[in-house]
């Protein structure tokens, strides 16, 4: 079980505890190609200790929560670590400004598109490549049921498209197999610039494949609903602590970022799930919210304050500081992390690097500061859902009693 952990004043994401080993420094080099390419490993990393914790560990205690539910986050972070490589070959080959910025704004999140322009910087040809053939209608899988990067971190695109509609049996085995061969072969092209024709144990170049023992498999597909996003909001808060404790059990600092971007996600998705879900704005407004505020936990957090303030149920009151400390919370991360890109790339949209001078982080603080927060949205979710409860029972009663008269 977690640590109960709640928003208090004295929250500073920048302390240090010196009398603990659990720092690390974060510095970025500027080479984007060499940037890009840790970055990339550092995620597929942390995928794959997820996954291999999934299939021994929860497998053996039958933990289907976890097995479920982590499902997300899980290929979020599979998914960034192919998107990552594949730009690193194009800033390998790619060294003016300008053209990069050009070339990454016209590829964007598109795993197909990326693969396409690495293989043309490379002058590779897949046509007589079993590998190259097949990791291209594996990436060209994923492009169609996620070009942009936002169907495993979300419940629904902006367009309101839903990845599962109906239940499905997902093989974490066959997910493994395939997302290693595909990491394997991109790699392979960064590091010699060749397609490897060894041979790479996956399954067929598909994204979603069905079937395997059912305590190695995620059963998804939650319907379009007004509870859409607890799973979302449960597989990132759950595996940002599970990275955490790997990164002080086993000393793996390098999931520091993956870390840190999954809890970062999470209090984007606490604060949606009460907008969507919770408040008492009107479904279209609420999804006219999360379209105008994307990314942004500050504006996000302003469509909800004043509604939790004048709530007498939501801890704030005279005796209470909640929603002030949880404010401090906000303007933190907001301040720290405008679009949500900067724990899961070196640099931002316009090539600006990130963490170029060195950055001491406590890995205890940081994670215990992202954990009181979303634990707070979480209670918060809490109290306003039992209120909407009540509210329309007793508009049932009220509408009975009407009818009855």
């Amino acid at each position: 079980m977690r640590d109960y952990k709640w928003v208090h004043p004295n929250m500073d994401f920048y302390h240090i505890d010196e009398s603990n080993s659990n720092t690390i420094t974060i510095s970025n080099s500027g080479n984007l190609c060499l940037d890009f390419y840790q970055y990339a490993n550092d995620f597929f990393d942390a995928a794959e200790i997820i996954t291999y914790y999934l299939v021994t560990e929860a497998a053996d205690r039958k933990d289907i929560a976890k097995l479920d539910v982590w499902y997300f986050a899980l290929l979020y972070l599979y998914r960034q670590s192919l998107e990552l490589i594949l730009k690193s070959i194009i800033f390998q080959l790619t060294v003016d400004i300008a053209d990069r910025k050009e070339i990454i704004g016209e590829i964007r999140h598109d795993l197909k598109r990326a693969l396409e322009k690495a293989l043309e910087l490379k002058c590779l040809s897949i046509e007589n490549s079993e590998n190259g053939k097949w990791l291209f209608d594996f990436l060209s899988d994923i492009s169609r049921i996620d070009n942009g990067s936002d169907m495993f971190r979300y419940p629904f695109s902006n367009n309101l498209d839903v990845l599962f509609n109906t239940k499905t049996h997902i093989s974490l085995l066959a997910t493994h197999y395939n997302m290693n061969k595909a990491f394997r072969i991109i790699k392979e092209i960064y590091m010699t610039g060749l397609i490897t024709e060894d041979y790479i144990q996956g399954d067929e170049p598909k994204l979603i494949i069905e079937g395997g023992h059912y305590y190695q498999q995620s059963v998804v597909g939650y319907k379009y609903s007004e509870r859409a996003f607890y799973p979302y909001f449960s597989a990132y808060t759950e595996t940002g602590d599970f990275l955490k404790e790997r990164i002080i059990l086993d000393k793996k600092a390098n999931l520091f970022m993956p870390m840190c971007y999954l809890y970062r996600n999470a209090i984007e998705l606490g604060l949606k799930r009460i907008i969507i879900e919770d408040s008492h704005f009107e479904r279209d407004t609420a999804l006219k919210i999360l379209r105008k505020k994307k990314h942004s936990i500050l504006a996000l957090w302003n469509s909800v304050a004043i509604e939790l303030k004048e709530n007498p149920s939501i801890p704030g009151d005279e005796s209470d500081s909640s929603i002030e400390d949880a404010h401090k919370y906000v303007q933190t991360f907001h301040d720290l992390d405008l679009n949500s890109d900067k724990f899961r790339y070196p640099c931002d949209k316009d090539l600006n690097v990130y963490f170029r001078e060195p950055t001491r982080f406590d890995v205890e603080n940081v994670a215990s500061c992202f954990e009181e927060f979303c634990n707070f949205l979480d209670g918060v979710d809490g109290l306003l859902g039992e209120i909407k409860e009540y509210e329309a029972e007793m508009a049932t009663e009220m509408a009975s009693y009407y009818d009855n008269c």
